[in-house]
C-alpha cells in the first residue's frame, strides 16, 4: 500500500516537470533557431519478486517507481525561411553562431542580428557577434551582403567572416538561455554554409507538443485521482483499526 503511495507521487512528480518542459517548448515555438526539450524517465529502485516455498521460485522483478531522469535538447534543424533581411543568417546543418557574451562565449542557431552604436555585428540581448579569427564583426554599417559561406562585404570591401562551430557531441552542451549554449571543445568550420537574408526558426512541433501535453495531462489525472482512493482507503483502515 504505501509502496502505492511512492509510486503515484513519483508519477505526479514527473508529470508535472514533463508539462512544465512542454510549456516552455510552446513558449519558444516563435524563437529563432531555439531547439526543443525532452524530459526522459527512468526506473527508480527496483526488487526481486520470489514466492515463498521451499525452492524460492523467482517471479520475476518489480520497479518502485519511475521518476524524471534528464532534459535532452533535440538539435534537429528547423525550418529555415528567407526573410529578405540583410542582417538574417541560418545555418545549413549543424553549427552554431558564436557570440562573446557577458560569462564567456555563447552559441546559437540564432542568426538575427543587428548593428549597434559602435558598429559591431551583434544578437540582441546576447553580445557581438564573433568571426572566424576569434574577435567581433565591426561592419560599420547594416548595409552588408555577404556569400554562402558567411563571408561579410560592407562599402565593397570585407569586413569578417561569422564564425560557424560544430561540437564532438552536441548532447554535452549546457543550455544557458533560450536557443543559447555552452560547451567546450568547439571546432571551427573552415567552409560553413550560411544563408543570407534567412532565418532558422523553432523546430518546436506545435501538434507533436500539444498530443504529448494532453497525454501528461491525462495520466497526472491519473495518479491523483488514485492517490486519493489510497488515502481513503487507508483512513478506513485505521478507523478498523480502532474498533
Amino acid at each position: 500500500m504505501v509502496r502505492g503511495f511512492y509510486m503515484l507521487g513519483s508519477g505526479i512528480l514527473t508529470q508535472s516537470r514533463v508539462l512544465n518542459t512542454i510549456s516552455n517548448n510552446v513558449a519558444n515555438v516563435d524563437t529563432n533557431g531555439f531547439k526543443k526539450t525532452r524530459v526522459m524517465e527512468k526506473t527508480f529502485g527496483s526488487m526481486v519478486v520470489e514466492r515463498v516455498d521451499r525452492n524460492r521460485t523467482p517471479v520475476g522483478s518489480a520497479s518502485m517507481m519511475n521518476t524524471a531522469d534528464e532534459a535532452v535538447t533535440d538539435y534537429s534543424q528547423g525550418t529555415v525561411n528567407q526573410t529578405g533581411r540583410k542582417l538574417d543568417f541560418a545555418i545549413k546543418g549543424d553549427g552554431f553562431f558564436a557570440v562573446q557574451g557577458d560569462n564567456g562565449t555563447v552559441y546559437t542557431r540564432n542568426g538575427s542580428f543587428n548593428i549597434d552604436s559602435d558598429g559591431y555585428l551583434v544578437l540582441k540581448g546576447q553580445g557581438r557577434v564573433l568571426g572566424s579569427d576569434g574577435n567581433p564583426i565591426r561592419p560599420g554599417t547594416d548595409e552588408i551582403s555577404s556569400d554562402g559561406q558567411g563571408r561579410l562585404t560592407a562599402n565593397g570591401a570585407p569586413v569578417g567572416q561569422l564564425a560557424v562551430y560544430r561540437f564532438p557531441d552536441n548532447a554535452a552542451l549546457k543550455t544557458v538561455g533560450e536557443g543559447m549554449f555552452q560547451g567546450a571543445n568547439a571546432g571551427l568550420v573552415t567552409t560553413p554554409a550560411v544563408l543570407w537574408k534567412s532565418l532558422e526558426g523553432s523546430n518546436v512541433d506545435m501538434t507533436e507538443e500539444m498530443t504529448s501535453a494532453l497525454s501528461s495531462q491525462r495520466e497526472l489525472q491519473s495518479c491523483s485521482q488514485a492517490l486519493k482512493m489510497y488515502d481513503t482507503v487507508l483512513d478506513q483502515a485505521v478507523d478498523i483499526a480502532k474498533l
